[in-house]
């Protein structure tokens, strides 16, 4: 499962909740904790495709099912829509036009998937089933998805390398784009020899099929700068706040430098947190060595960025008790580009997290 923890900002936190656990707001802290949960699935663990259905919730691409018990679900082997599956793919790639794309008298303006539609329509990435009709709460079948997914990235990513023959797929609309998706792996067949180009798509094969294409994204590569300084100021304007006891600024530091789970689960720690000041704590955080930060992987839009060799002493006062530990900013950053072309960290892994399960 994800986590977000820092070290220093657990035992921050961590002694503040011991020494005064009746502080925070439970109106406040419910909220918090609400918006927590979206982004902890019960439904998706031990999926087959739980990496990419993970990474697609924390980054914002991708919503649950809100239960009456409040249980929040992705119903991963739910078949999904066509307007599904056309407002993910223009929300992972960030798509935006202003063109007006095609009419269709079953895409009402006032509907959630309007702009979605209308955004692929005018860009080439999606047609309708008919000169008017797009079907939108038609199931999207898979092949479907391969068109539309290779439309999508054609200028990202470059299609090449061996196609798969699939013996149950004829030649139709679908074809030559299914053949370019499992030349560079997109698709790579419900079994060895058959893809199932009419099957109805799940809502989990359509996340992996968009992960594995923004994957492969080359044609805009951030620098390796831009990425680390994110972090870098992140980490420098956080340590500062907290060293002022400024948690109203921290706020806005997260807010500037973070997005989707990590901005959630920061806002979610930090509820009420001003409150404590008064009973007398307080948290210095002295850093003795920096983090040295290298890419693992990055592509137009998301990046992926090692921490190693941060440490930090950070000294805490409760109850007029002063203790020092140390404490770390190891681990794995995940980076994703916004709209306005910024860079924010979306969720982190640290080095306990990534020794005890693979990610």
């Amino acid at each position: 499962m994800k986590t977000f923890y820092r070290n220093s900002l657990i035992l921050f936190l961590a002694a503040l909740f011991i020494a005064f656990p009746f502080q925070a707001s439970k109106v406040s802290a419910a909220s918090a904790e609400d918006t927590m949960n979206t982004y902890f699935p019960g439904d998706i663990d031990e999926h087959w495709a739980f990496n990419e259905l993970d990474n697609f919730v924390s980054a914002d691409l991708l919503k649950g099912y809100v239960g009456q018990d409040g249980e929040v679900t992705l119903k991963p082997d739910l078949s999904i829509s066509r307007a599904e599956f056309v407002s993910i793919l223009v929300r992972a790639l960030g798509l935006t036009s202003t063109a007006a794309g095609k009419t269709f008298a079953d895409v009402p303006a006032d509907k959630w998937y309007s702009e979605p539609i209308q955004i692929a329509s005018s860009l080439g990435i999606v047609n309708g089933l008919t000169e008017t009709t797009f079907g939108p709460n038609e199931l999207i079948k898979r092949g479907e998805i391969a068109t539309m997914v290779v439309r999508a990235f054609t200028a990202s990513v470059t299609f090449e390398g061996e196609a798969k023959a699939f013996t149950d797929v004829p030649e139709y609309f679908a074809t030559p784009f299914i053949k370019q998706a499992s030349q560079a792996g997109i698709v790579r067949g419900a079994t060895a020899t058959t893809f199932k180009p009419y099957a109805n798509a799940t809502r989990a094969e359509a996340v992996v099929m968009i992960q594995r294409a923004l994957d492969l994204q080359s044609s805009d590569l951030p620098e390796d700068a831009a990425l680390t300084a994110v972090i870098e100021a992140d980490e420098t304007e956080e340590v500062a706040a907290i060293n002022a006891l400024d948690f109203a600024k921290l706020g806005e530091v997260q807010a500037k430098y973070m997005t989707g789970y990590s901005l959630a689960f920061n806002q979610y720690l930090y509820e009420d947190i001003e409150s404590y000041l008064d009973e007398g704590y307080s948290i210095k955080m002295e850093k003795l060595t920096p983090q040295k930060l290298e890419i693992v992987s990055k592509s137009n839009r998301f990046a992926v960025v090692q921490s190693t060799g941060s440490t930090y002493n950070v000294t805490e006062v409760v109850d007029g008790e002063s203790s020092t530990n140390p404490s770390s900013y190891d681990g794995v950053y995940y980076l994703k580009k916004m709209p306005d072309n910024s860079w924010k960290i979306y969720s982190f892994y640290d080095d306990e997290d990534l020794s005890g399960e693979a990610e």
